[in-house]
C-alpha cells in the first residue's frame, strides 16, 4: 500500500466514523495502536537555554521528531484503524519564556500537528498536559493549579475532547460490541494531609462512569486512563473508589495507561475477577514504545511492545 491508497484508507475510515457511527459489522478486526507519554515540546527556541538543557536529560526534547516518526511510519505498517494515547501528550501546558512571561501554546501546537495526518486520534490527559512549570534559578517547580484553564484549551483545540475529557465510543466487530470509555485522571498533586486515592477522578465523572458501565450491560469494556492502578488499591483496605467501580463490573476487561515510562502487563484481582491492566513504555524515549490491539469478535489480541506479535489475549466470549 503506498502513501496515497493509505492516505485514502484513513479519509474513507473517517468518512464511516463521521456519518455512519462508529459500527464495524462489517469487518472481522478493529485495530488501534497504544501509545503514551509522548512529552512533545513544540517552539523550544522561546524557552530559557538551560530549562530545555534539563529536558534533554529525559529525551524530551525529542518528543515532537519522534510522535512524527511514529505518525509517518508505524500506522500503515501495521494496518491500524486508530490511535490512542493515554496522556502526557505534551511536557507543560505552560511554562515562563526567556522574557519571564508564562506562554499556554502548547497545546494548540500539538492540535496542529494532529492535523497533519490523516490517522483518527482519540486521546485522554495526563498530568504533565495540565502542568504549569516555572523555572528560576536553576530549579523546575510545577502545580495543578491551573488545571482548569488547561483543560478549557484542550477542549477547544482538540475534536476528541469537544465535549469534554472524558468520554466514550462504542463499536461493534462481529457480534462483539466494544465500548472504550475514555478518562480524565490527570490531577493528582494533592496536599501530603490529603487522604485522597490515586489515580483520582472526581464524583462528577465518577458518577458518569458508573452510568456508563451500567448501559453496557453485556458488552465488552475497555478502559483508557494516563496514571494506572498500583499494588495498594488492590489490597481489602483499599478506599479507590475508581478501582471499586472497575473491578465491581464485569463487562471491564482492559485497562491501557502509562504514567510510568515502563512496558509491563499486571493482572489485578478484586472481588473473585481479574482486570487486565496494560502500560506502555514512553514513546519520546523509544519510538519502539506502542502496542498493536486487535480487537475481534472472540477475543482481544495485545502486542508486544514495538512489534506486532501478540504477548497477551483475552477471550471475551
Amino acid at each position: 500500500m503506498n502513501k496515497i491508497q493509505f492516505k485514502i484508507r484513513y479519509w474513507l475510515f473517517f468518512l464511516i466514523l463521521l456519518f455512519c457511527g462508529p459500527v464495524f459489522g462489517q469487518t472481522d478486526t478493529l485495530s488501534f495502536l497504544h501509545i503514551t507519554d509522548l512529552h512533545v515540546i513544540f517552539n523550544q527556541s522561546i524557552y530559557p537555554a538551560d530549562f530545555i538543557n534539563y529536558r534533554k536529560l529525559r529525551q524530551y526534547d525529542q518528543g515532537e521528531n519522534r510522535l512524527r516518526q511514529f505518525f509517518d511510519t508505524i500506522p500503515e505498517k501495521t494496518n491500524s484503524h486508530m490511535v490512542i494515547a493515554t496522556g502526557d501528550l505534551i511536557d507543560f501546558f505552560e511554562v515562563n519564556t526567556t522574557d519571564g512571561q508564562m506562554l499556554d501554546i502548547q497545546s494548540r501546537q500539538f492540535s496542529r500537528l494532529l492535523n497533519d495526518y490523516h490517522v483518527p486520534v482519540y486521546l485522554t490527559l495526563g498530568n504533565h498536559d495540565l502542568f504549569s512549570f516555572n523555572w528560576e534559578n536553576g530549579l523546575l517547580q510545577h502545580d495543578q493549579n491551573s488545571s482548569g484553564r488547561a483543560r478549557t484549551a484542550w477542549i477547544r483545540n482538540i475534536p476528541c475532547f469537544h465535549n469534554g475529557t472524558y468520554y466514550s465510543e462504542i463499536y461493534r466487530v462481529g457480534q462483539t460490541t466494544y465500548h472504550l470509555i475514555f478518562l480524565d485522571n490527570a490531577f493528582y498533586q494533592f496536599l501530603p494531609t490529603d487522604s485522597t486515592s490515586v489515580p483520582y477522578i472526581d464524583k462528577s465523572q465518577l458518577y458518569w462512569l458508573n452510568t456508563r458501565l451500567k448501559d453496557t450491560g453485556s458488552d465488552i469494556v475497555i478502559i483508557f486512563m494516563h496514571i494506572p492502578f498500583d499494588l495498594n488499591d488492590t489490597r481489602p483496605e483499599s478506599l479507590n473508589e475508581l478501582y471499586s467501580l472497575l473491578t465491581g463490573n464485569p463487562s471491564v476487561k482492559l485497562i491501557f495507561s502509562g504514567h510510568y515510562h515502563k512496558n509491563v502487563i499486571e493482572h489485578l484481582y478484586a472481588l473473585g475477577r481479574e482486570i487486565v491492566q496494560v502500560q506502555t513504555g514512553s514513546l519520546v524515549q523509544g519510538t519502539g514504545n506502542w502496542r498493536l490491539v486487535r480487537l475481534t469478535e472472540k477475543n482481544i489480541l495485545v502486542s508486544i511492545p514495538g512489534k506486532t506479535e501478540s504477548e497477551l489475549k483475552i477471550p471475551v466470549k
